[in-house]
């Protein structure tokens, strides 16, 4: 499936509209998600916001239907960043998540159904302070016909090292999507990052291996990184 969304890397973050000027698209009682759409652009502001007396942390799963060269074409409801994560990652957009107190906007980390691991995805986490408000503009909504969003509250789990290993075709398709050249990480890579769990993924639109170096196992760190090398000089 083809990824047309997508955040601008090396460039200013947009000045964003205001709440009073959105379309509501959500809300549960606790948790209201808002947008604005600038088809001149082919972006929407997600507006995010928290109803209650507390911190919430949330990603944000949505869709769309697009009209592109005269036909429809559906994008499936998956996690705000999945798409692009080594992108944003590797060009200075986005790092992921090491201080529950400190998450910029577009900060990434690693979200899985209730801790199973091989739910693993990456998405941007949220920190949506009480009665707080964040906006984040997402482009590539071409000619939009539809669109879908919830926000999915996360908790936070513990913090260790992980293992990516991702699909470079990530890289070529945010090029042409995005018009612009664009770094890349080491295939594999290891960051240090929260894990996240929740009860509702979205669609895996972009296909990694996660694997989770827990402080006992750190000793077979090199070990592994060495066979994924080997792996990568055989095929």
């Amino acid at each position: 499936m083809r990824r047309y969304l997508h955040v601008k890397v090396n460039v200013k973050t947009p000045e964003v509209s205001q709440p009073t000027q959105a379309t509501e698209l959500w809300t549960n009682g606790e948790l209201k998600l808002s947008y604005t759409y600038d088809q001149s652009q082919g972006r929407i502001d997600w507006i995010m916001q928290n109803l209650t007396d507390k911190v919430q942390y949330v990603t944000l799963l949505r869709g769309a239907v697009l009209e592109i060269n005269g036909q429809t074409g559906t994008i499936p409801s998956y996690l705000f960043g999945d798409a692009f994560a080594e992108v944003y990652f590797a060009n200075g957009l986005s790092s992921y998540i090491t201080d529950l107190n400190n998450i910029p906007l577009y900060s990434l980390a690693f979200v899985t159904i209730n801790g199973d691991p091989s739910s693993t995805q990456v998405a941007f986490v949220f920190q949506l302070p009480p009665k707080g408000t964040i906006t984040a503009p997402e482009y590539g909504f071409t000619n939009l016909k539809e669109v879908t969003g919830e926000l999915v509250p996360v908790t936070a789990d513990n913090a260790s090292n992980f293992i990516v290993i991702y699909d470079y075709a990530e890289i070529v398709e945010y090029e042409q999507e995005a018009g612009v050249k664009v770094s890349a990480p080491p295939d594999p890579y290891i960051v240090y990052s929260y894990l996240f769990k929740t009860d509702k993924l979205g669609y895996p639109v972009t296909s990694r291996t996660v694997i989770p170096i827990f402080k006992e196992s750190t000793n077979v760190l090199s070990d592994i990184l060495g066979f994924l090398n080997t792996l990568k000089k055989l095929f």
